[in-house]
């Protein structure tokens, strides 16, 4: 027994040995030291540099008490009067091109029509002054630009090749503390939110458990080789009255967010698309029956424009759209989220009942005029 135990381990003499002889001489320390520079250390560091917190001072209106004097009874007497006074809140952002374009969410802007002044300021101190490009509500994604020189820029990864339980950096500028990474993994793909979140519809969203904090929206979801997958954007903190992360946080795609990116490049501004659906309606029992469907999933059509690209399609009144482009129909809700999403030009295909009967139309949409508005 003592000598099957003697003979499982090395002696003292040979671990010094295997200390001292490490392959190519590298001393102990040095071996030591190199294995620190993991993978995630080299991601952060490819990132990070083009990560941005975002500083947007703007005007909220309020209201103020005045006091007036009573003639009656000589004393002053308060009332309310709107009124406004300036506010600063952060966020976090990433260059995305060497013009200096920065990817963030609408969110961190808000109303764009209220806001003063906006300041960049990079990982290494450097801080610039960044005006509003665009916004666009139904992705919850801005684009802002600075003018500076040796800009750094995030690479940007593919969505599409995401793996469930692969390393996830969530990096940004949490409750204003400056450059801020943390870790987890990627937690699911494609959560899809029903109810809005804020003012906003989110759907197709990765969830991670690394740390998202207020002040993280806006900044790069990273994996391990260092691209951007996805753009912070909200956290799920089990009550109202909870604000820090619980480990399940929520980016946006950046498939999608490349999506809008082009759309400002290449335009300037977010165009509007048209479908020329005007009229959708949730399924009844009653109307289900009626129209030989097996279930109330779906939104029925109720009215379609004339020489709009519905009706190009083929798409008419009665009809049950049960997927748009794959996504799954359940309600007009989820409809409207889809169509919104959806760009100038991209042709989506719609998957349909007619009395019960299956169709497959395709529909190219086409940008709202402002007679269309």
């Amino acid at each position: 027994m003592h000598t099957h135990l003697k003979s499982a381990f090395p002696s003292l003499a040979s671990i010094a040995l295997m200390a001292v002889c490490l392959p190519h001489g590298m001393p102990a320390g040095a071996e030591v030291s190199e294995s620190r520079r993991t993978a995630v250390v080299r991601a952060v560091e490819r990132v990070q540099p083009a990560v941005v917190s975002i500083h947007v001072r703007y005007r909220e209106q309020v209201l103020v008490r005045r006091y007036y004097r009573d003639p009656f009874f000589d004393l002053f007497s308060p009332f309310v009067v709107p009124g406004e006074r300036e506010r600063t809140s952060t966020g976090s952002g990433f260059i995305v091109t060497s013009a200096g374009h920065v990817l963030t969410n609408a969110h961190v802007i808000g109303d764009p029509r209220r806001v003063s002044r906006i300041d960049v300021s990079l990982a290494g101190g450097r801080t610039l002054p960044a005006s509003h490009v665009a916004s666009d509500n139904a992705f919850d994604l801005a684009v802002l630009q600075v003018k500076g020189t040796g800009l750094p820029v995030a690479p940007l990864g593919d969505s599409g090749d995401i793996l469930v339980g692969e390393w996830a950096i969530a990096i940004g500028n949490p409750f204003d503390l400056g450059p801020t990474a943390s870790i987890g993994v990627v937690s699911a793909l494609d959560r899809d939110f029903a109810e809005p979140q804020g003012d906003y519809y989110y759907r197709d969203m990765i969830q991670t458990d690394a740390a998202i904090n207020p002040g993280n929206s806006g900044g790069p979801l990273v994996n391990a080789d260092g691209e951007v997958i996805g753009v912070n954007s909200f956290i799920y903190t089990g009550s109202e009255q909870s604000i820090g992360s619980i480990g399940i946080g929520f980016a946006i795609p950046i498939n999608a967010a490349r999506s809008f990116l082009e759309e400002v490049l290449q335009h300037g501004q977010v165009r509007r698309p048209w479908s020329g659906i005007l009229y959708l309606q949730d399924l009844t029992d009653v109307l289900a029956e009626h129209l030989s469907l097996p279930s109330t999933e779906g939104a029925l059509v109720v009215q379609v424009a004339p020489g709009s690209p519905a009706a190009a399609a083929g798409l008419q009144r009665g009809d049950v759209i049960t997927s748009i482009s794959g996504e799954r129909v359940r309600t007009v809700d989820d409809a409207i989220s889809i169509l919104r999403r959806l760009r100038v030009d991209e042709e989506c295909t719609l998957s349909v009942l007619r009395y019960g009967q299956p169709l497959k139309l395709r529909m190219r949409l086409v940008e709202m005029s402002d007679s269309r508005r």
